[in-house]
């Protein structure tokens, strides 16, 4: 089983081989990353570090050995600008599984042009010995899942459905139908606008008048003879 020193020489040529210059932020997350993710696969972790949740993430002093001794051993600084450290320094790859190779080179595509700060978020939020730690805890990879899958650090956004064309029928019947709409609409404003109208107004008053107050005959009152009443028939 290769060493922490060796496994994390194996992450800087990674980070080499991608155009890559990690800083000792970004690595010490890298190789803990790593860990994670490999023990998704396995049920173990890759490396020995004893993972701690210090401050405000996951470190230990063994990767700063490995980072002091990896710097000695190559000579170079962790602080060196991008372009002179990728065209100065060489950095051999151990031997290693070819799955724990892959996961490197996974982690490092995933993050090596993004900013530090989305590292450190998904660091702390999205792996399960950091959320359910408390600050100076070693952190407990048993309660990550071992579901043999990579994790999905940025999730896919759904993408909207494929547009399709209707057939030309059909569009020009839809035309006709909304220009039929459009004319509906047109027509009930005009005939709300009349109703609303003074002249509108004056005429349902009056029809209202005419309709509803009749004026009635008057009532008749008393008796009629039998004489008088013939003569009105006869008149």
């Amino acid at each position: 089983m290769p060493s922490d020193l060796q496994i994390a020489q194996s992450l800087l040529a990674a980070c080499l081989e991608a155009g890559h210059k990690p800083g000792k932020v970004q690595f010490t997350k890298y190789l803990y990353l790593l860990d994670y993710c490999h023990w998704r696969f396995t049920g173990r972790k890759a490396t020995a570090l004893p993972w701690r949740f210090y401050h405000y993430g996951p470190w230990c002093e063994q990767v700063e050995d490995c980072m002091t001794r990896l710097a000695s051993d190559y000579a170079f600084q962790w602080r060196e600008t991008e372009a002179s450290f990728i065209h100065s320094v060489e950095v051999p790859f151990h031997p290693l599984d070819i799955g724990t190779k892959s996961m490197m080179t996974h982690i490092v595509g995933q993050f090596k042009n993004r900013e530090l700060n989305v590292l450190l978020e998904v660091t702390y939020s999205q792996t399960e010995p950091m959320v359910h730690a408390q600050r100076g805890d070693v952190l407990d990879f048993s309660t990550v899942p071992v579901d043999k899958r990579m994790p999905v650090f940025f999730p896919e956004t759904p993408q909207r459905a494929t547009s399709y064309r209707l057939h030309p029928e059909r569009l020009k019947k839809m035309e006709a139908f909304r220009a039929r709409a459009e004319k509906l609409k047109e027509k009930a404003r005009q005939r709300m606008a009349f109703r609303e109208s003074e002249s509108y107004q004056q005429a349902a008053y009056l029809l209202k008048e005419e309709f509803t107050s009749p004026d009635r005959l008057p009532e008749m009152n008393g008796s009629m003879t039998f004489d008088a009443a013939n003569g009105l028939a006869d008149g």
